[in-house]
């Protein structure tokens, strides 16, 4: 049977505008870096705070159309980004993520064996449901199609129906996308991929030498970071390629890494918050820049050159890592910016909004 054509179509180098903080990593490339943002430098208030019924666990927070969108373990909560003021929510299955794309919200509820893609509308109006017999491990979307990876192949669904039109054996975990190019990290090898219609074609991948898995990448300009780490063992590296997949340089860790923040002053590595190590912060070469005694947990984010990070959460000078304040009454779980604002949930299950 022949499927319509897609209406809905969304650019390959889509990316999130003023007011929008898109995903977790903030938005495709995954540089949890807000270029639009101008959240507090100086010590802020608490403008609103929200109390959740149940644990974040492994939710998302997402800002976008002046809503806080936030997934908790059995509801998706929608609050008025100005206020608050609760504005609707959602039962969910269980765990569960989100990722807003040009106009529209996706939440994933992933489970070991079964997964199941919501498509919303900004306003919580359900457009689609799509399961896939497999543990969901991202998704992504351009030119009328969606495409959601599994554990060791991706499905494409129709982008206005959530039909399933396509399933290849193909391994696309952990994937992020910039310039056109969507890239996947698995397993030490790095794969890159052109979207041709309802097919990800590969175009190159590379291997490390040594046995390792690895973290989503992280893209910036022309150069593609990957956080590779060997269980059981500590260590991990960064390895930093450029568009062709040539090692650049490669950064020797004696702890795991959590996330890879990249701003225009370099990366910032994230240690896992139980290996007590300090931020570090690096040129493009790889060099040290400055670290900070700051914990790994909730990661870092980059706005308006300031870094937020830590548990307490704490705010640094992006270029220097002099620290501008902190605020030792709240544990960070996940932090989003948007316009002048640094929204933060928290261990003890609230949301709040810091405001100068």
């Amino acid at each position: 049977m022949r499927r319509s054509t897609p209406e809905r179509r969304v650019d390959p180098d889509w990316r999130p505008g003023p007011g929008t903080w898109a995903e977790d990593d903030y938005g495709p490339a995954k540089r949890r870096y807000n270029p639009h943002a101008t959240p507090p430098r100086t010590e802020p208030e608490i403008d609103w705070r929200y109390d959740l019924d149940n644990r974040l666990g492994d939710g998302s927070l997402v800002v976008a159309n002046g809503t806080v969108y936030v997934s908790t373990r059995y509801r998706l909560v929608a609050l008025d980004a100005a206020d608050g003021t609760h504005q609707w929510e959602h039962d969910t299955d269980g765990a569960s993520g989100l990722k807003y794309v040009d106009g529209r919200l996706y939440h994933l509820h992933w489970g070991l064996q079964e997964s199941k893609l919501v498509a919303r509308s900004p306003t919580g109006d359900e457009q689609w449901r799509a399961t896939v017999p497999s543990q969901i491990t991202g998704i992504h979307e351009q030119n009328g199609y969606v495409f959601v990876a599994g554990r060791d192949r991706y499905w494409t669904l129709h982008a206005d129906t959530g039909q399933i039109v396509r399933e290849r054996e193909t391994w696309v975990r952990n994937m992020a996308a910039a310039n056109g190019m969507l890239y996947a990290a698995f397993s030490g090898i790095l794969a890159s991929y052109e979207g041709e219609g309802r097919t990800l074609a590969e175009r190159w991948r590379v291997q490390s030498q040594d046995p390792t898995e690895s973290r989503h990448p992280t893209i910036a300009e022309e150069l593609i970071y990957v956080s590779q780490y060997q269980p059981p063992a500590d260590g991990g590296d960064v390895v930093v390629y450029d568009a062709d997949g040539e090692t650049q340089h490669r950064v020797e860790l004696d702890y795991g890494s959590f996330a890879i923040t990249v701003a225009e002053n370099g990366p910032i590595v994230a240690p896992i918050a139980t290996s007590n190590r300090e931020l570090l912060a690096m040129r493009p070469d790889g060099s040290r820049r400055w670290t900070a005694g700051v914990s790994g947990a909730a990661g870092a984010i980059v706005a308006d050159g300031t870094v937020y990070a830590g548990y307490p959460l704490t705010a640094m000078d992006a270029e220097s890592g002099e620290r501008l304040w902190e605020r030792d009454t709240i544990g960070t779980a996940r932090f989003a910016a948007a316009d002048s604002t640094l929204y933060a949930s928290t261990a003890d299950n609230h949301i709040v909004a810091l405001r100068e």
